[in-house]
């Protein structure tokens, strides 16, 4: 039985475009934070367009780097490693970033990687609408839009609060502990 979540979101240098920065934490269903993951890729910030350059990149000079867009996804997969088997995969409005995220990572070494990836890979915004906006209204005070480990943990408490809710919260419990 998977009770807890592993929540990540990723940052990249436009909706289609290479990764920038990844974040993610596994958390339980109580809100207990037990790991966290954050990586920012030196590589893709010359690649940024202007609008994640005004928006994106100034959330992001205080987090560690890497060189290449390669570190990043690899780091990420190994972090990523240590708790796919015990964690439901989540992130929020998964398309087009995330999932093209999971594919590169999936791609730098299909042969290995194919059977680890996220199956299913959870979609927060199915349960939270995409007009709330998370950082108002997660609870958590200093939280920076656009910085994905910030963005993940306003994901994470938002979902929460969304399965207190009893009209929903049978459905996504199942789903996180049966996997269907």
């Amino acid at each position: 039985m998977k009770r807890k979540l592993l929540v990540f979101d990723v940052e990249s240098a436009s909706l289609f475009g290479e990764a920038i920065a990844v974040g993610a934490l596994v958390g339980d269903l109580e809100g207990n934070i037990t790991d966290e993951f954050v990586l920012v890729s030196k590589e893709s910030l010359k690649n940024s367009n202007e609008w994640v350059l005004n928006n994106v990149i100034p959330n992001l000079t205080d987090l560690q780097t890497c060189h290449t867009n390669y570190e990043l996804r690899n780091s990420f997969y190994t972090w990523y490693l240590k708790h796919y088997e015990s964690c439901s995969i989540w992130s929020d409005v998964n398309f087009p970033v995330e999932t093209n995220f999971m594919a590169a990572v999936a791609n730098d070494d299909l042969a290995n990687r194919e059977f680890k990836m996220p199956y299913p890979l959870y979609d927060i915004s199915n349960f939270v609408p995409i007009s709330i906006d998370r950082i108002a209204t997660c609870g958590i005070k200093g939280l920076r839009k656009h910085n994905p480990l910030d963005d993940a943990k306003a994901s994470y408490f938002c979902f929460l609060k969304a399965i207190k809710s009893e009209n929903i919260q049978n459905q996504i419990l199942k789903l996180i502990t049966d996997g269907k």
